[in-house]
């Protein structure tokens, strides 16, 4: 039992035991190395790179391995201390340790300091070593064995100790305290809640007109002095789209006759039944074809490895000596990617062919011309030289003419729909208020009235796009009165609302006191986020 969370002997030992020998068994030159790398400087103090590390990268991966969908509040605690802006993994590491001191540095100032007993209530009650009862998810049963076989193989084998685990529950628990005194600020009503709730869960029946922008773009036929008067204010925004040359090669396995084709997945005789096994012969190509396709892979590598060491020259002769063409493209954007590269599927990424080709940065160093050696389609790799690269620049009036025409268009269009949108508004309400239907009004303007009934939340009829937005245009308006002009991507409607109903929901009480608390906890997550992005701000941070 972790009577006394500090008092861990054996675990300690253990843990310390573990790290050695992965010391000992680690790239030493890479491990000094890296030791060595940069120190981080907050408002004049000075972090080393095993400080770094310690409270910011490799307690950010501790709080993500222990978050799980039964314990959310380690997870809630990363996107708290996460900066949303950061544009890489390194930044993302970087704002956690800064953020994660700042936090150290409030709950000094607040005074608030969790003791041994709340972390250890948290560990019991709260974390993945409290196993949950599937009768009863809200019993908690502590799992001594799941904590002690944690703390003992696998916080060692990340540089990392019990003390580390504690201290990082310690600050979790800090966070939530200092969230609680900040969103006092912004105390959450549950009057407001319930409103919204109800604004979301009604039905509402609504009448409206359509003004498409196509009537009001259709003829507009401007002149070469109002574009070059419109491309002139906005010319920096014109430009043309980087493009790249590359050689690259594909290498494809070579199957050993009789394997050219993978055999066909037995199927049951009957549906429900169990698949026949494969026959020794289909299994025998299977083999083979594994065989040839790890075979492309490992000579892939070393064709990469022999790129390397010749600096990026040679490569039509390296690419010989493994029975292996280049290919050569002429200069193409992103949009304009040859289809012989285009029909590659990348596997083990989310990345398009384009992005993996047009994401590559180069220095002064030739190799980094070169991707990776990636596979594509079924069993292909692919390797990839960038020869030359046409960088983006300020396209010309002529070359921008017909981008700078549709834009034109597509302004002075949207203004000319929207004071005629007002406009016809202005004129329905007008004779609606002499009690005339909204209905004849529209058909005196010769205007077509659709209708939507009994709309609720997220509904989209089939042929009614704009229904969600006309939607929440009406939520709060009273029926018998017109919505806010509803600007649409091609159009904008004039609604009227004829009727709203709430929908009983037997659940509603219990919907709205767990949507009242998940309000609360998002405005103090909101108040935290803003308070750290202050402290940020007002700090001096050298990297």
């Amino acid at each position: 039992m972790i009577e006394n969370l500090r008092k861990y002997p054996g675990v300690i030992i253990a843990a310390l035991v573990a790290v050695f020998i992965g010391f000992l068994l680690m790239d030493t030159e890479r491990f000094f190395r890296q030791s060595g790398a940069g120190s981080i400087q907050i408002d004049g103090v000075t972090y080393d790179y095993n400080e770094f590390q310690r409270i910011g990268p490799s307690s950010l991966k501790l709080a993500q391995q222990l978050s799980s969908y039964q314990s959310m509040d380690l997870y809630r605690f990363v996107m708290a201390l996460s900066d949303p802006k950061a544009n890489s993994p390194e930044a993302a590491e970087r704002s956690f340790f800064s953020n994660r001191l700042f936090l150290r540095q409030a709950a000094q100032e607040f005074g608030i300091h969790p003791g041994d007993e709340e972390v250890q209530t948290f560990l019991r009650e709260r974390s993945v070593f409290a196993d949950s009862d599937p009768t009863n998810p809200s019993s908690k049963k502590f799992n001594q064995e799941s904590y002690q076989n944690f703390v003992m193989n696998s916080l060692g084998k990340s540089g990392m100790t019990e003390a580390d685990l504690i201290s990082l529950v310690r600050d979790m628990l800090a966070m939530e305290k200092i969230q609680g005194v900040l969103g006092l600020a912004s105390e959450v009503k549950a009057a407001d809640i319930k409103a919204n709730f109800q604004a979301m869960s009604q039905k509402i029946s609504l009448s409206y007109i359509t003004l498409p922008l196509a009537d009001y773009t259709k003829s507009m036929n401007p002149s070469e002095e109002e574009l070059k008067s419109f491309w002139e204010l906005r010319k920096e925004k014109y430009r043309t789209d980087v493009r790249r040359k590359f050689s690259y090669i594909i290498a494809s396995p070579t199957y050993p006759k009789g394997a050219e084709k993978a055999p066909q997945a037995p199927k049951p005789a009957k549906e429900g039944e169990p698949a026949p096994e494969m026959s020794d012969a289909d299994k025998k190509i299977l083999e083979q074809r594994r065989k040839a396709e790890l075979d492309v892979a490992a000579k892939m590598d070393d064709l990469l490895a022999d790129i390397e060491e010749n600096k990026g020259s040679e490569l039509e002769k390296l690419a010989q000596k493994y029975g292996w063409s280049i290919t050569k493209t002429d200069a193409f954007t992103n949009a304009t990617i040859p289809d012989a590269l285009l029909k590659l599927t990348p596997r083990k990424t989310t990345k398009t062919i384009q992005e993996l080709l047009f994401d590559l940065k180069t220095t002064s160093d030739p190799i980094s011309h070169f991707t990776s050696s990636f596979p594509v389609g079924e069993a292909d790799w692919l390797i990839a030289r960038l020869d030359s690269e046409e960088a983006s620049r300020e396209k010309s009036f002529a070359e921008a003419k017909e981008q700078v025409k549709a834009e034109w268009i597509d302004e002075k269009g949207r203004a000319a729909l929207q004071a005629a949108a007002a406009e016809t508004k202005k004129k329905i309400e007008e004779a609606m208020k002499a009690q005339t239907p909204f209905a004849k009004a529209a058909s005196e303007l010769k205007r077509k009235v659709q209708s939507l009934n009994n709309l609720k939340n997220g509904e989209t009829p089939t042929g009614q796009s704009e229904a969600p937005s006309l939607f929440a245009a009406a939520q709060y308006v009273n029926p018998g009165s017109l919505t806010e002009l509803v600007t649409g991507k091609d159009a904008t409607y004039v609604a009227l609302v004829e009727k709203r109903e709430v929908e009983k929901d037997p659940s509603f009480d219990a919907m709205l006191s767990t949507g009242l608390s998940r309000y609360q906890d998002q405005m103090n997550l909101t108040a935290f986020q803003a308070w750290l992005a202050e402290r940020r701000v007002a700090s001096t941070i050298t990297e």
